[in-house]
């Protein structure tokens, strides 16, 4: 009897934590009304942006929120659409491609056969927002020239938004907006 009452108290605590749906999100790059995607690749100007490097902490499929300085909170039921490397990738292209016009910008790997120019390599140390309203984006990027496998440039970063209303979905809009501000500083310094 008792082992029928575990068996159905087990399976009844597994049924209810099925039964609560996920939320799915992405970050998003920002809309760029002026700008209309060229299709041609402009083979002396390619600029390859490679995987995106982030800290271990933030390499879940859960959203992370920061609780304070030393504690983070994963999110169980608000989870990215994919990995967010791969989609912090796919922003940095899309804006740095509305930033910066004169050159193809390409996320790696290449699926063409295409020998870039210059590879962008981006690091993020710190990328979360907390409860009172504060995102925080830290890392650092380089510009490396490929032909001639010579380093340009590299700097770090480290960009904060305030919101109002720090509720997940506002925080996620608020790190989108961030990556625009690092596309912005990244296309300044190119």
């Amino acid at each position: 009897m008792k082992h029928n009452i575990v068996l159905y108290s087990t399976t009844a605590l597994f049924l209810i934590g099925c039964s609560a749906k996920s939320n799915f999100y992405q970050l998003k790059p920002k809309a760029h009304s002026t700008y209309t995607q060229n299709s041609t690749i402009k083979k002396e100007n390619i600029l390859a942006i490679a995987n995106v490097k982030i800290a271990p902490y933030l390499d879940k499929p859960q959203v992370i929120t920061r609780i304070n300085d030393t504690q983070i909170q994963l999110n169980e039921l608000d989870r990215w659409a994919g990995d967010i490397d791969k989609n912090i990738q796919q922003v940095l292209t899309k804006n740095l491609s509305a930033k910066l016009p004169r050159y193809s910008v390409l996320s790696k790997p290449l699926q063409e056969p295409i020998n870039e120019r210059y590879t962008l390599y981006v690091s993020i140390d710190r990328f979360d927002g907390d409860n009172n309203g504060h995102i925080v984006l830290n890392g650092h990027w380089s510009l490396t020239d490929t032909k001639n496998q010579t380093f340009i440039k590299g700097k770090k970063f480290s960009y904060t938004k305030e919101i109002t209303t720090p509720q997940l979905i506002s925080i996620i809009n608020a790190q989108s907006q961030l990556l625009d501000t690092l596309s912005d500083d990244i296309s300044k310094n190119i």
